[in-house]
């Protein structure tokens, strides 16, 4: 048979199939590359459009399907548009099949989902593990097939995961609203901000001029600015000078109106290092009734920088953000793990004596590590030693084992083998946090954690003094 008439057979099959001709039934369907009319082609397997889709209108009755090789979704082609089909055989033909015969339940559309898959029809698999939970929402290997995480007894996508945890896709990446709005400003080079950089590029020489009464002026000016467009140049030129230009920056914005201002000294606040200028920051924010202002501050607190977290707490604190107990609590105490490498120690007493032993099992130990103090916290750090199976009698918590056997433990024998690599975990008590419970609570648990918790449980009132709403006598 010539090629063409075997290209006229398949497209009288396919014909036959789709109700546009009686050349005979169609035992199985056969993937095919679809030539269209006007040019180009697309692969994959065309079927029949489902009832749904050619009852919606009129316009539809002459629709067909084209179930594509790399793709969830089908493709939905007029029947007049397909000019020829070449035969090609690939995975979707026995898929058809499969999907026929695949019930209607949580495990076989789940199995479909993974045969799919072993044949590289990625997109395809994703379609039946959907189908799966569907029918089973709590079908645990359908939610890992999807790249679903568990969270707070939830299934979620990592997108929605981002949302929970106050993040938000900006330019392709996942940031904090916070970053956002810096980038946002950041790109916001307009002609009148542009502008606004060159006028306080010359007030700030007029400030710094030492003539008096030229400063005298320029201040003034600064005072007397009121344009929230003009927040972000004020940021970008006085953020990072001397301590009287970034006081005089924590002013100026103090006297914009408007949400613009109010998160600008927020960030302000939150990286400023220097007390007196936090001082005067701290000033402006409580003169502002900005509604922004606190949960920007309570975001703050899930920093990963325990500067800023130490800074966010003293700042609700001298707020009374009463509220924001709750969440002070939850950073009272944190943790980290960080891989580190222990240089060797010099053995015996004096600056290289072991730390302290927690616990051994047997087959390794725990040790506590001396406090490091920090900007805001103190950290306790702990390491954990495997491959110890005996302490040494002699010296006291000192590890014995095949792992310690190079001498890289004070008291170990053998030779210095230089700085190990260990896994270590970080303990940090916040001073600032702690600071803001005492003076929001007029409590005092210390660092206590479960007792801060079983007081908030039986006494915590977020209110403490509620507005009135009836007139009093």
């Amino acid at each position: 048979m010539s090629r063409a008439s075997l290209r006229r057979a398949a497209l009288g099959c396919l014909m036959g199939a789709l109700g546009l001709g009686t050349v005979g039934p169609v035992a199985t369907a056969r993937a095919d590359v679809i030539v269209l009319r006007g040019g180009g082609q697309v692969e994959g397997k065309v079927v029949p459009a489902p009832v749904s889709a050619q009852s919606k209108s009129k316009s539809k009755e002459n629709r067909v399907e084209v179930l594509l090789l790399k793709s969830k979704t089908p493709l939905m082609l007029r029947k007049e548009q397909i000019l020829e089909i070449v035969p090609k055989a690939s995975p979707l033909d026995e898929y058809l099949v499969k999907r026929e015969k695949a019930a209607a339940t949580a495990p076989a559309q789940f199995e479909l989902g993974q045969w799919c898959e072993s044949n590289k029809l990625g997109d395809l698999a994703r379609v039946h593990y959907e189908a799966a939970l569907e029918h089973d929402k709590t079908l645990v290997a359908a939610h890992q097939k999807l790249g679903h995480v568990e969270h707070a007894g939830q299934w979620l996508s990592r997108d929605e995961l981002r949302k929970v945890q106050g993040l938000t896709k900006h330019k392709g990446r996942w940031i904090t609203e916070d970053e956002k709005t810096k980038q946002d400003e950041q790109a916001l080079t307009t002609a009148g901000q542009a502008s606004w950089v060159r006028r306080i590029k010359l007030m700030v020489q007029g400030v710094l001029s030492g003539a008096p009464d030229r400063r005298r002026e320029a201040e003034t000016q600064f005072m007397q600015i009121r344009d929230p467009e003009a927040v972000w140049p004020l940021v970008k030129v006085m953020g990072g000078a001397e301590t009287d230009i970034r006081i005089l920056l924590a002013q100026t914005l103090g006297e914009i109106p408007g949400k613009e201002s109010a998160q600008a000294l927020v960030r302000l606040i939150l990286a400023e290092e220097e007390d007196v200028v936090r001082g005067v920051v701290l000033d402006r924010l409580k003169k502002s009734d900005d509604p922004g202002i606190l949960p920007q501050l309570v975001r703050a607190l899930g920093s990963n920088d325990l500067r800023v977290v130490n800074r966010a707490a003293w700042t609700l604190g001298n707020l009374d953000a009463v509220g924001a107990v709750p969440r002070l609590l939850n950073v009272l105490v944190t943790s980290e793990e960080r891989l580190v490498l222990v240089p060797p120690p010099t053995g015996g007493q004096g600056p290289g004596f072991p730390p302290i032993l927690m616990a051994w099992n047997g087959n390794s130990a725990a040790y506590m590590i001396p406090p490091a103090v920090g900007a805001g916290s103190v950290a306790f750090g702990a390491t954990v030693v495997p491959g110890v199976f005996a302490l040494d009698p002699y010296n006291p918590g000192v590890p014995l084992g095949p792992t310690l056997g190079g001498g890289d433990y004070p008291g170990s024998m053998g030779g210095n083998r230089g700085p190990t690599p260990r896994l270590m975990t970080f303990t940090y008590q916040n001073v600032e946090v702690l600071g803001a419970l005492v003076k929001l609570t007029e409590q005092d648990f210390g660092y206590d954690v479960d007792q801060w918790r079983q007081w908030v449980a039986r006494s915590f009132n977020p209110r403490p003094n509620p507005v009135r709403r009836v007139p009093q006598p």
